[in-house]
């Protein structure tokens, strides 16, 4: 199976083919090889950059054969090798080539991607993104606590429930364009999803039935899928948070998406599919 995303690719939805993308957490996957192909992609958001570890690395634990061919764009192959998107990958046994891309050390990339299995392990991750951005000078000075626990909530989330069979990979960015500085923070998992996490909860089943409501349902206070009263506070935390001036929040889990910024109190829709469960915070520097 070859999968295909737009030349501007930014996340999971902006695949141009197949037009129904299987899901490689089901043990019936129908295919002994997947390729994806990023020859055209003259931009790639960070956010697709992580879907092009978990999609690959769940069919990998299939033990289907799995290839990257990477971006003919020089720049965008860089940013990609420098984000650490090939070491992870090969690193798996995921084929590819990226002869003569040179391993440069990009300052803007402030914890590149990295695994993580266990609470302890994404608060370690925080703490070191807190002395990297500390020493890095990169946007303002008193955002850099706020970026380290935004990331370490979004992290220990996904542990605490995502049950992911590859674990879970986070990273942080700096990005500097023409809509403004932002502080980037990425994780995502090839876990159970928000639905199925939330339906574990007798009294959520009949309301989720779909993921694009999982979603919107996820970042309401005191919602969780134990059914505990104290759990469900860090998600919720991070949705309010990133309603304030310039912020925002977008969570992608199965085929379900939604985007909480100041401006918008939430915009679920149906879209394709991200086998498990990503969010991605974008904080004004």
């Amino acid at each position: 199976m070859r999968i295909v995303p737009f030349p501007r690719f930014q996340h999971a939805g902006n695949l141009r083919w197949p037009p129904d993308l299987r899901d490689p957490r089901e043990n019936e996957f129908p295919y002994t090889d997947v390729e994806v192909d990023l020859r055209g992609c003259e931009f790639v958001r960070p956010s697709a950059a992580i879907w092009c570890v978990v999609y690959p690395l769940l069919a990998r634990h299939l033990g289907v054969e799995c290839r990257i061919l990477v971006p003919e764009s020089f720049s965008v192959c860089t940013y990609l090798k420098s984000l650490g998107l090939f070491r992870v990958l090969q690193w798996s046994g995921v084929d590819i080539d990226d002869r003569d891309i040179p391993d440069l050390n990009n300052s803007r990339i402030v914890l590149p991607l990295t695994r993580f299995d266990s609470e302890s392990q994404a608060e370690s991750l925080a703490n070191s993104a807190l002395d990297a951005l500390t020493q890095s000078g990169l946007g303002s000075p008193n955002l850099h606590p706020l970026v380290s626990e935004t990331f370490a909530e979004l992290a220990v989330n996904a542990v605490q429930h995502s049950e992911s069979t590859i674990g879970a990979y986070g990273l942080i960015q700096f990005h500097d364009y023409g809509a403004g500085q932002r502080f980037v923070c990425v994780v995502a998992d090839g876990g159970i999803g928000i639905r199925r996490s939330l339906v574990r909860n007798p009294d959520l089943e009949p309301r989720v039935p779909y993921d694009w409501i999982a979603v919107e349902m996820a970042v309401r206070e005191r919602v969780s899928g134990t059914g505990d009263a104290t759990r469900g506070i860090g998600l919720f935390g991070v949705a309010e948070d990133m309603r304030r001036a310039g912020r925002s929040l977008i969570i992608h889990s199965g085929i379900g998406s939604l985007v909480i910024s100041e401006d918008m109190q939430s915009n679920s829709r149906r879209t394709r599919l991200f086998p498990g469960t990503l969010t991605y915070a974008s904080i004004p520097a």
